[in-house]
């Protein structure tokens, strides 16, 4: 055995076991996110056991295998795209619609299963069709095959990067909840799409070297995201409903009604302004749009309006320039410094040095470190670090 299809054995052995984690889901999150990308590994793993099949030179001794891991070409894509759909919605239910988006698949099962069973045989000798039917369906089988995956892979782009931009109106701390690790996986696919076609139109042996390898590694990479990914919206009913409204309020082209009268909305201003001065909720590093709604008697779509509108703002923004303002005073006090950057990021309410070190500069202009050392010409008195 080649050290390539070893490498390929335990890549396929590896996806087969990622499958059977995500479908059946034991730290019970993303429930239906999970279940659609247990699918889509199941069909990776399918397609890579084809390509050991015909490394191997066994394909005749295993036909009616290589015909049932066929069937994977039309659910991947698919299954993929509704993993990141879930993934990325606040309103987390299952919808029947969704069966449409495997119509191909459907076709495909239907021509494929009656060879699976009983080799040497295929749907359209069972049954009378016209030749021009079965052209057409084999044509339509063809071409769904060739222009799904980069069709679908767009449309799961699209969404994940409308998340990261949604997220900011929900959460005070993106990173647990951003899904980069979906945005790598979905760039690594783009890459084995890409080697793919390597494989028939460039042949640059380099790629076609290590492309087993780079299959391995990136089973590790999943592992480990998949198996410490956390709720992505782990809120109410209610909420939720509220939060898919406020995520989805952006693709109206409609003018957005007022939801506060100038009075009332002044009055809201004050009082979240008090809130968060007297009770220090900014410290929280995990805090979210529905809690401090709870704390100010609002629904999330109300305060949503009233930063928005109020301070020319999002949530995220919003909270973020109280923890940065709480660093700067840290930073310039004799009580504290025995804090270093990491020490002075947790304790103004980032979860992060990352994330701290992005909301300061954007809010200051500065890095934390370049304000130090500003703070120390300007304050020659001013702590250090």
């Amino acid at each position: 055995m080649t050290p390539d299809i070893l490498l390929l054995n335990i890549t396929c052995i590896n996806f087969f076991m990622l499958a059977f984690i995500a479908f059946f889901n034991p730290l019970r999150v993303n429930m239906i996110a999970n279940k659609w990308l247990g699918i889509f590994l199941f069909s990776v793993s399918c397609m890579l056991l084809n390509v050991i099949i015909d490394l191997t030179k066994t394909r005749d001794q295993y036909a009616q295998l290589v015909a049932f891991n066929e069937l994977s070409r039309l659910a991947l894509a698919p299954a993929l795209y509704l993993s990141v759909l879930h993934y990325t919605s606040a309103n987390n239910a299952f919808q029947r619609r969704e069966y449409l988006h495997f119509i191909p698949f459907a076709i495909f099962f239907i021509c494929t299963m009656s060879y699976v069973i009983k080799p040497n045989t295929s749907i359209f000798s069972a049954i009378s069709i016209p030749e021009i039917v079965k052209t057409i369906l084999q044509i339509f089988i063809v071409l769904s095959v060739k222009i799904q995956l980069p069709i679908y892979w767009a449309l799961s782009w699209y969404r994940l990067v409308r998340h990261q931009k949604a997220i900011q109106k929900v959460a005070s701390d993106t990173a647990p909840v951003n899904l980069n690790w979906l945005k790598y996986l979905l760039l690594g696919l783009l890459f084995m799409i890409l080697l793919s076609y390597n494989n028939f139109l460039f042949q640059i042996q380099f790629l076609k070297t290590y492309a087993p390898l780079g299959y391995l590694i990136g089973t590790f990479f999943i592992t480990y995201f998949l198996l410490r990914q956390k709720e992505i919206y782990p809120y109410e009913r209610q909420e939720l409903a509220d939060i898919d409204l406020l995520i989805n309020e952006g693709k109206q082209n409609a003018v957005i009604r007022p939801r506060f009268s100038p009075e009332d909305l002044a009055i809201l201003k004050t009082k979240l302004a008090v809130l968060m001065e007297n009770e220090r909720l900014f410290l929280d590093n995990e805090l979210s749009l529905p809690e401090l709604a709870g704390k100010m008697g609002v629904s999330s779509h109300d305060l949503s309006y009233l930063l928005n509108e109020g301070f020319g703002v999002n949530f995220f923004q919003f909270i973020n320039t109280y923890r940065v303002n709480e660093a700067k005073q840290l930073m310039l006090s004799e009580k504290h410094r025995h804090l270093n950057m990491l020490g002075i990021a947790y304790n103004s309410g980032f979860n992060s040095k990352t994330t701290f070190n992005t909301a300061f500069k954007k809010e200051i202009g500065l890095s934390p470190s370049q304000y130090i050392q500003q703070m120390k010409i300007e304050t020659p008195s001013a702590a250090s670090f």
